[in-house]
C-alpha cells in the first residue's frame, strides 16, 4: 500500500521526460517502463514505474537509478571488451588489410603513344 507521503514525489511519464537530457517523448518514457533499454551487455534495463488508475508514475529517483544502471551496464561491456583485446595474441601482419598503392602518373609519351594508336585505328576504319 501507498502512503501519502510516498505519492508526493510520484511524477508522470511527461514530467520525467523533462527530468532526462534530450527531454525524450512520452511515448518513449513509456517504452523505456514497458521493454526497458538493451544494454551492450544483452542486459535489459527497465524504468522503474507505477500503474495508479489509468496512468503510469515514475520518480525522479528512479529516472536516475534507471541511467545509472543503464550506464553501468556499458560500462562494464566496454570494460571486459577492453580486457579482451588485451588478451589476445597479436595479429599476425600478413592478414592485415592491403596498403593503397599510389599510383603514378603515365609518362607524357606513354599517352602520346597511345594517342597515335587511336588515331591509327580510326583512319582504318574510316572514321
Amino acid at each position: 500500500m501507498i502512503n501519502a507521503s510516498e505519492t508526493i514525489d510520484h511524477i508522470t511519464l511527461g514530467q520525467a521526460s523533462h527530468l532526462v537530457p534530450g527531454r525524450p517523448s512520452t511515448n518513449c518514457m513509456w517504452r523505456w517502463c514497458r521493454k526497458g533499454v538493451l544494454a551492450r551487455s544483452g542486459e535489459r534495463i527497465r524504468l522503474e514505474h507505477v500503474r495508479i488508475g489509468g496512468r503510469i508514475f515514475t520518480r525522479p529517483t528512479w529516472v536516475e537509478e534507471f541511467s545509472r544502471r543503464l550506464t553501468e551496464a556499458d560500462i562494464s561491456y566496454f570494460d571486459a571488451r577492453e580486457q579482451e583485446a588485451r588478451e589476445l595474441p597479436p595479429r599476425d601482419p600478413r592478414f592485415d588489410p592491403p596498403k593503397r598503392h599510389r599510383r603514378l602518373p603515365r609518362p607524357a609519351r606513354a599517352i602520346a603513344h597511345d594517342q597515335v594508336e587511336i588515331d591509327r585505328e580510326l583512319d582504318e576504319e574510316g572514321l
